[in-house]
């Protein structure tokens, strides 16, 4: 991650801090490497994608970013169901294929010809994939391999077992800047190291090189280092490695100083443009002065019809009075529905017969009284309606009715995920993040639990070793750029969460052509 040249064989600030040994120097060693919120995330994510795809990431990011810092943690933190291989560069095939068997199967091989090793390589392989252990090739700046190398690694990938599965997994490594079109491969990006975590980093390399204490950096100088970094791993270690030795190159550029002449010429250019303006003002005053008396004439007109007959002329007039009138009206027609409820009976006790429950419900001929009151107008109050006998609780005290309180189940957090209808009909070129994919469907529905999650989520189901695998996704999101904002902002739980980004189009895909029914 860093190539520091020390000025002398052991810096002064080495003695100063106590340390063993450079802190900034290439990271070579697990208590060496930050495990920082992205680079944690990208970590988590790969191992996720090597155990539940087969097809390559490609890992691109700009120069000093980490990438092959992050491709030697893998392979020094290697899991029971994953083995790596380093691949070399400017070797022999056959060298090749020995460095791959004895990585990846633990055998050396007792044959020196390509093609029979060759097949040994894919007899091993197959023997792994069915003990359900995933191979995996991690190939480091794939865009300096020579066209052999690029070949013999494209035929690699190629190969594939009995029931035409890929027998080899891949991570792979290059700049953002290189296109890569030698295989089809997960794209992964590497954002660079926030501000918020600069001061962590420096702390975490100085304590991996044996310093004990707080961290020797300002708070403004860290603020410096960050900026002037751009979040940079390399180049961080190489401004910090500057500042502990004395040296300060600041990157950032002055803001230029305006002479007192450009201040007067700027002045004066002012006055002269404010001049132009007046002049042309005063010599089309007439046409200005033309062009305003006509709008406003035209505004300040009138069109009135040409003949106007009696009959037409009857304007509608409205009276306060009759505002009042029609408030009456209402007052006295609620007045008679108050009296018609009135007179339903109350009942007397808790065992009541049907009778006397038919008696709580107007009749027919007090709706007729109703409807006959005033046929021409609306009732804008609503008429109270009375509990019906299975809503209905007596009070043996008051000898009062009261409704029947319902309780309202609250619907479960799984009853709010959408189903492979949902997930067919998103945009296809927009984005979702996959959370993650298990073999047992109930713990999709624990891990849904476990984190409380809320929103846009859909779970599906397809075939994955001729077995259903259950996947559950998060969030719809209209490009990249705002999926991985919106993920910035997760909060708690999910902040720690391992995430693959995929486009709608081939979860679909992968629906019409493996999904079955959970």
């Amino acid at each position: 991650m860093s190539d520091i040249a020390a000025t002398s064989p052991e810096p002064a600030y080495i003695t100063k801090l106590a340390l063993q040994r450079l802190p900034f120097s290439e990271v070579k060693s697990a208590e060496d490497f930050f495990d920082g919120r992205y680079i944690k995330q990208r970590r988590l994510l790969i191992l996720h994608l090597l155990r539940s795809t087969s097809t390559p990431i490609l890992l691109q990011a700009d120069t000093g970013l980490g990438k092959t810092t992050l491709l030697q943690q893998l392979q020094r933190q290697t899991t029971s169901d994953m083995r790596f291989y380093r691949w070399r560069n400017n070797i022999s095939t056959l060298e090749q294929y020995q460095g791959m068997l004895k990585a990846l199967a633990t055998e050396l091989a007792s044959t020196n010809d390509e093609k029979s090793l060759a097949n040994l390589l894919k007899e091993r392989l197959s023997h792994l994939k069915k003990l359900n252990i995933t191979p995996v090739l991690l190939v480091d700046d794939v865009q300096l391999l020579s066209e052999p190398e690029q070949q013999l690694l494209h035929s690699c990938l190629s190969w594939q077992d009995d029931e035409q599965q890929p027998i080899l997994q891949a991570v792979l490594s290059m700049t953002a800047e290189t296109k890569f079109n030698l295989v089809s491969t997960q794209w992964l990006d590497l954002p660079p190291l926030e501000f918020i975590e600069t001061e962590a980093y420096l702390l975490h390399r100085l304590k991996s090189a044996g310093y004990q204490g707080d961290s020797p950096f300002s708070p403004k100088e860290i603020q410096y280092l960050s900026k002037a970094s751009a979040g940079n791993l390399a180049r961080l270690n190489a401004l910090a490695h500057q500042q502990l030795l004395g040296i300060k190159a600041k990157t950032w550029k002055r803001t230029p100083k305006i002479s007192l002449g450009q201040i007067n010429w700027l002045r004066w250019s002012g006055g002269i443009s404010l001049a132009a303006v007046i002049v042309l003002i005063l010599v089309f005053q007439n046409r200005i002065n033309d062009w305003i008396s006509a709008s406003t004439v035209s505004q300040n007109t009138l069109e009135l019809p040409e003949d106007i007959s009696a009959e037409d002329n009857k304007l509608a007039t409205v009276v306060v009075g009759d505002e009042q009138e029609k408030e009456a009206k209402m007052l006295s027609e609620r007045e008679k529905l108050e009296a018609l409820l009135a007179e339903i009976p109350t009942p007397a006790s808790e065992t009541s017969s049907a009778q006397d429950q038919e008696k709580l419900m107007p009749s027919a001929e007090a709706e007729q009284v109703v409807v006959e009151a005033e046929p021409e107008e609306k009732i804008e109050k609503e008429i109270p309606t009375v509990p019906g006998p299975e809503e209905q609780i007596v009070n043996n005290e008051n000898k009062t009715i009261a409704p029947k309180q319902v309780k309202k189940l609250e619907p479960s957090i799984l009853d709010k995920v959408h189903d492979t209808k949902w997930i067919l009909s998103r945009p296809a070129k927009h984005y979702t993040f996959q959370l993650m994919g298990s073999w047992d469907d109930k713990e999709v529905d624990a891990f849904i639990e476990e984190h409380g999650l809320t929103g846009d989520m859909a779970r599906f189901t397809s075939l994955r070793d001729n077995k259903p695998w259950h996947v559950l996704i998060f969030g719809v999101y209209p490009s990249k750029q705002a999926a991985l904002k919106a993920s910035n902002q997760w909060s708690g739980a999910m902040n720690n969460l391992p995430t693959w980004l995929r486009r709608f189009d081939s979860v679909q895909k992968q629906i019409k052509e493996k999904g079955v029914k959970p």
